[in-house]
């Protein structure tokens, strides 16, 4: 906490004086002074002074304004005047510099009341707004410079009427030592000047984030010789005024508040040239839609994809997304990077480690999800394993990256994929609903889904967010549960189904597979019941989790 030596000194000065008129009109009124009416009333006044001068902070600002600018100065000056009417001859009988001395304070004292009362008006309501309520903060050298010129002129009118010194000969011996001081200062007073510009300009302010040349971050001081800046790894970076002043400042705080003042953030990606781009801008669009935001909100506000160049790394993507602090702007490149390769990697799709110097067979997950390219842009295959146009191939990629069928071997995998379907839903189609009954799985192809749970109050509440190599129904395809949330399609959406009868045929000739897949849903259950109540279950046991699902699903493909 910064001391402030001109608010302390005006504070204590007003208080003394308070106390001292108290004290001598008391001992008038016991002295039988002729004055009674006026020792009552600066004592009344005094007193009343006294308390608001001292419970400052306490008082609502209604009353403090009323009484700085209008009882406390007339209760100072009644009390000056009262004071500088006493003989001090009759209480200080032989020193006579100890008299003057007093009636020397009385009369500087008397110029510099307006200057006390203004230090006290500009402490509580500029330099202490309350910053949660108000963005008006005063930078340290404007506070510096106005404190110091409401003092120096009661400070020249007084070297002036009470010392009678020439004006103008202490402002030719100031002007003289101001330039001496200024030739060896040099450097720190263009840094004060420029400091002075900056703050009249106010091309920032104090919390605002903003790049300086290759410097970024939050401005956390203007002082009178440099600017502070506090980066998002919590370093401090201190920067002459000077190099403020000329220097290309970006405010990202004055952006549009719908788009945060963080909302810049693009990095870029590259893929192997044979990907169907607009393939991958599509993936990359449903993982974006996917990312929980780390500054806390429910999802990201400003995003976009755009396929802009084929270079030597291959095919060229930029992507944009928001992130209102940007402190955490690495936290949230971190979460879109990691979400962007989930979901391309469980789609096939690997991202260019290095320049391109060969051409190179496409792969299984390229061709199986390509739906738009023709089969001229395609090398010639031997095989259908290459086949992009085989659905079952399709499904067979999309298959392969769910958990619960990852202890099927390849044979298992092709037949279940050949007998699966793919159906279509447009944008608002409801896919599940809650508690209807099913006996089948879901495996997003394409599209962003949302899932939803009603609770016992009526209320629909959104749960998470699906999209490509997403599962849901898992339960019900395996235990003949009801549905237990409902899944409704946000963009045009394929999905694999699979249904019971085609899973009963795998599972039958593989009993090793009852336990894997009851430890899977086991596992994802209690996620599940984690996240619909944020509360924690009773029964936290995957294994006997486990060991009952595990029952369920043998009655239920029995």
């Amino acid at each position: 906490m910064k001391i402030n030596i001109f608010y302390i000194l005006s504070k204590s000065l007003l208080l003394l004086l308070m106390l001292f008129s108290i004290l001598i009109s008391f001992s008038l009124i016991i002295s039988n002074n002729q004055n009674l009416l006026i020792n009552i009333l600066v004592i009344i006044l005094s007193l009343i002074s006294f308390y608001i001068i001292f419970n400052l902070k306490k008082n609502r600002r209604i009353i403090r304004l009323f009484f700085i600018i209008i009882i406390i100065p007339i209760s100072s000056y009644l009390s000056l005047n009262l004071l500088s009417s006493i003989d001090y001859k009759n209480v200080i009988s032989t020193n006579s510099y100890i008299i003057e001395a007093i009636n020397y304070a009385i009369e500087i004292l008397y110029f510099f009341i307006p200057s006390l009362l203004l230090m006290l008006v500009y402490k509580y309501e500029f330099l202490s707004t309350d910053l949660k309520t108000s963005k008006i903060r005063m930078p340290e050298i404007v506070t510096f410079i106005f404190q110091v010129v409401i003092f120096i002129v009661p400070l020249l009118i007084v070297l002036s009427r009470v010392f009678n010194l020439e004006l103008t000969s202490i402002l030719a011996t100031s002007g003289i030592l101001a330039a001496v001081i200024g030739f060896a200062l040099q450097a720190n007073l263009s840094n004060m000047l420029s400091g002075i510009f900056v703050n009249l300009e106010r091309p920032f302010s104090q919390d605002d984030w903003i790049t300086i040349d290759n410097y970024e971050g939050k401005v956390i001081d203007v002082n009178w010789r440099a600017t502070k800046l506090r980066t998002w790894d919590n370093r401090e970076i201190t920067l002459p005024n000077e190099m403020v002043a000329n220097a290309t400042i970006e405010n990202w705080s004055k952006n549009d508040t719908e788009l945060s003042e963080g909302y810049r953030i693009i990095i870029d990606v590259h893929f192997h040239v044979l990907h169907d781009p607009k393939n991958i801008q599509n993936l990359i669009n449903n993982a974006l839609q996917k990312v929980k935001p780390v500054d806390g909100r429910d999802s990201l506000k400003f995003m976009w994809v755009k396929f802009v160049d084929v270079d030597e790394l291959g095919l060229k993507f930029l992507i944009s997304f928001d992130c209102i602090d940007r402190m955490k702007n690495n936290a949230q490149k971190d979460a879109v990077m990691m979400q962007v390769h989930d979901t391309l990697s469980h789609s096939g799709i690997t991202m260019s480690a290095g320049r391109m110097y060969t051409k190179l067979n496409s792969d299984a997950g390229l061709t199986a999800l390509n739906t738009v390219r023709k089969v001229d842009d395609f090398e010639p295959v031997k095989t259908s394993k290459f086949n992009p146009y085989n659905e079952s191939i399709k499904n067979r990629v999309l298959l392969s990256r769910i958990p619960i069928f990852m202890s099927l071997n390849d044979e298992e995998i092709e037949n279940l994929a050949n007998e699966c379907v793919r159906k279509t839903y447009e944008k608002n189609d409801y896919i599940i609903k809650q508690n209807d009954p099913g006996d089948s799985l879901f495996v997003i192809a394409d599209g962003i889904c949302g899932v939803y749970v009603n609770t016992p109050d009526k209320k629909m509440i959104s749960v998470a967010k699906l999209s490509t190599t997403d599962f849901f129904g898992e339960f019900s395809l395996m235990t003949g549960e009801k549905r237990s949330a409902s899944v409704i399609a946000e963009s045009p959406t394929v999905a694999l189904v699979v249904e019971k009868e085609k899973m009963k045929s795998v599972m039958k000739n593989n009993t090793e597979m009852y336990d894997f897949v009851s430890d899977v849903l086991a596992n994802r259950k209690l996620e599940l019941n984690k996240t619909i109540s944020k509360e924690n279950n009773k029964n936290t046991n995957v294994k006997n989790i486990a060991s009952e699902l595990k029952k369920l699903i043998l009655n239920f493909l029995s």
